[in-house]
């Protein structure tokens, strides 16, 4: 890649502890808020895999979150079918990821965009390419972080190993999220190993260790997270 991007616009870039961890869901929900607020949102998911022909895929929730800006191929450039890291997934049809146009499919959204909301494929340390982790386009864009979580049991121990290994390489993380994959039954609503409650006492257990970073939950098929996060304040870093 060039040298970092000297950063001239509003942006957040949402990665996760791992893969499967919500952070669509997350990314998608953060999309809403500020569009619904009347602010005009670029979304970029600079490279994906897994993705079927004429099935759902992660780009296509957040352009549909967006109000479908631009086009379906500029949220993601670059989309493999297998279900591997992207390198390998590209590899398997023959082609490679274009390294350039990772950081440059991102940029295009800038000039017609109020905020721009990335997200990045697998976790946070999950390669890209034969060279680059999400960490270093996270690092290269020079967007604050959203780091997602599952809000499974372990959640405590995912979100601080990201964000101990995320500052030190130099990034900024702007906010932890839980987000709720498992809906509480209404037998298990009050015991202490329900999604909700997992969820809630990891959060409060984040935020001992990370006082200094905003700490919420999105309860399972929320539209709001717990607490409410101001997502332009995060942006400005």
């Amino acid at each position: 890649m060039k040298a970092p991007v000297s950063r001239q616009f509003l942006g957040l870039f949402v990665t996760g502890t791992d893969t499967d961890a919500g952070k669509t869901f997350v990314a998608a929900m953060i999309v809403r808020t500020l569009v619904a607020g009347g602010m005009s949102v670029g979304v970029s998911k600079p490279v994906a895999s897994g993705v079927v022909a004429g099935g759902p895929s992660d780009a296509e929730t957040l352009w549909e979150a967006a109000g479908r800006p631009r086009t379906l191929p500029a949220v993601c450039p670059q989309a493999f079918a297998l279900p591997l890291a992207p390198h390998h997934a590209a590899r398997a049809e023959g082609r490679a990821i274009d390294e350039t146009l990772l950081r440059d499919g991102v940029l295009a959204w800038a000039p017609t965009s109020d905020c721009l909301i990335v997200e990045g494929a697998g976790g946070l340390f999950s390669p890209l390419t034969d060279r680059l982790l999400n960490a270093d386009l996270a690092a290269d864009l020079g967007l604050p972080l959203i780091v997602v979580d599952s809000g499974r049991l372990g959640c405590v121990g995912r979100v601080l190993a990201t964000c101990f290994a995320a500052e030190a390489r130099g990034l900024e993380v702007a906010a932890v999220v839980l987000s709720q994959i498992d809906a509480d039954s209404p037998a298990d609503e009050a015991t202490p190993t329900s999604p909700r409650r997992i969820a809630r006492d990891g959060a409060k257990e984040i935020v001992r260790h990370l006082p200094r970073i905003a700490v919420a939950v999105l309860p399972h098929a929320a539209t709001v997270t717990a607490p409410p996060l101001d997502w332009v304040s995060l942006a400005r870093g």
